[in-house]
């Protein structure tokens, strides 16, 4: 039967995934180890016990969904407050992708006649109009879908991660006009182990010249150093986005706002609109709640996934320099990314330009890993889940090896 979905990744895969357990993903009923576990968002891996409890939980207590305010929105507020202890209020959404628009419409709210926008290179905000732009030579923003306007274009602005001279440059020509400035504290494109120096030049900039700082935490919030790359660094956003592990092992976006920002919406004599029918829906933050807690009273979760990424990351890493291969692995807690390049390099702009002349040994790569039952993202970001077991890390470094010295060698 002909594919009838549009998504991207739907079109032309032959790769459908039916089912996960633990540590695998099956494909055609063969199972494959899984690295990417939901873009990062399975921490507890595939149908965990705590998820199926959570779940049985859900249906014996006859709960339901409600599009209407519910007790069980109000219990995971309280949960993230404990996580982000900054958050004055906080907004459900569905998605990582709603919940940055909204983040984008209080700003217009609160810094209406300021018009630019500022993006990081190398962070991603999932499908949000304003923000699908990669940077050119020159920094100069380019389309990545069609569908975006010039108005758009015209009104975002891109600065390079890592690099505090160029980006305080770009910045000063258009400062008093600047809205907001959002950011990936830690970019899963070149997750760098410390880049605490960068993100407290921007924390600084922003506030001397009152424009709103945003963190996307989307994929940091849980599993990286003190919970978050906010509190790990003792940085202060003005709004944090968070969601993946949040929802439990069901989509959710949700906005984390600054008293200050509260503050000053609350002065604003017209209303922000927030709705939306599933927003903070009964089953996402009943399941979120469940899980967070769980993930909050085990402390040996996180600290056993960091360790088997730093087992990984410093195993192969070894092995790279060992046999001089052009390769690097880069890790921030448990976010892992294999990078073609040995070459110094501090953002996603310099990674591309280097590993550009291996485009079709990754695709080779990839499809070898695929051949050896491991599943490796396109996206090429690693997350490893509490279900990884010894025995599927170490086979999982095995054929690594094997793949480099067969195409990179």
């Amino acid at each position: 039967m002909k594919n009838l979905i549009l998504n991207e990744g739907y079109q032309n895969s032959k790769i459908l995934f039916d089912k996960g357990i633990k540590d695998k993903i099956y494909i055609k009923k063969k199972e494959y180890i899984d690295l990417s576990n939901c873009a990062g968002s399975l921490i507890l891996g595939h149908n965990s016990k705590i998820f199926k409890k959570s779940i049985r939980k859900y249906l014996n207590s006859n709960l339901s969904i409600f599009a209407h305010p519910n007790l069980h929105a109000k219990n995971f507020s309280q949960t993230i407050k404990k996580v982000f202890p900054n958050f004055s209020k906080i907004i459900y959404c569905n998605s990582g992708t709603e919940a940055v628009s909204k983040a984008l419409r209080i700003c217009r709210a609160i810094n209406g006649k300021k018009k630019y926008i500022v993006s990081v290179s190398g962070s991603w905000h999932g499908s949000v109009d304003q923000l699908l732009f990669y940077p050119e030579k020159k920094m100069i923003p380019t389309p990545l879908s069609s569908g975006t306007t010039q108005q758009d274009k015209k009104n975002i602005i891109i600065i390079p991660y890592g690099d505090i001279l160029l980006s305080k440059k770009i910045l000063e020509k258009k400062k008093k006009n600047i809205n907001c400035l959002i950011i990936e504290p830690i970019q899963a494109s070149l997750p760098l182990e410390n880049s605490k120096k960068y993100l407290k030049f921007l924390e600084t900039y922003c506030k001397q010249n009152q424009i709103i700082l945003i963190f996307d935490e989307i994929i940091t919030a849980i599993r990286t150093k003190n919970k978050s790359v906010q509190n790990n660094y003792k940085i202060k956003p003005d709004i944090t986005i968070i969601g993946k592990i949040f929802g439990g092992g069901l989509p959710i976006g949700i906005i984390g706002i600054s008293k200050k920002i509260y503050t000053v919406l609350q002065k604003q004599k017209k209303p922000v609109f927030f709705g939306g029918t599933f927003s903070g829906n009964s089953l996402s933050t009943f399941l979120g709640n469940e899980i967070i807690k769980h993930i909050l009273g085990n402390k040996k979760i996180l600290k056993n996934i960091d360790n088997k990424a730093k087992h990984f990351e410093s195993n192969l890493n070894m092995f790279i320099k060992k046999n001089n291969f052009d390769l690097k692995i880069y890790r921030y807690s448990s976010i892992l990314r294999i990078v073609f390049t040995k070459n110094a390099i501090i953002n996603r702009i310099q990674r591309d330009f280097f590993e550009s002349k291996n485009t079709s040994k990754i695709k080779l790569f990839r499809k070898y890993l695929l051949k050896n039952k491991i599943y490796y993202p396109t996206s090429g970001i690693i997350f490893f889940s509490s279900l990884l077991s010894n025995k599927s890390l170490d086979y999982i470094m095995r054929y690594i090896k094997r793949g480099f010295i067969k195409y990179f060698k």
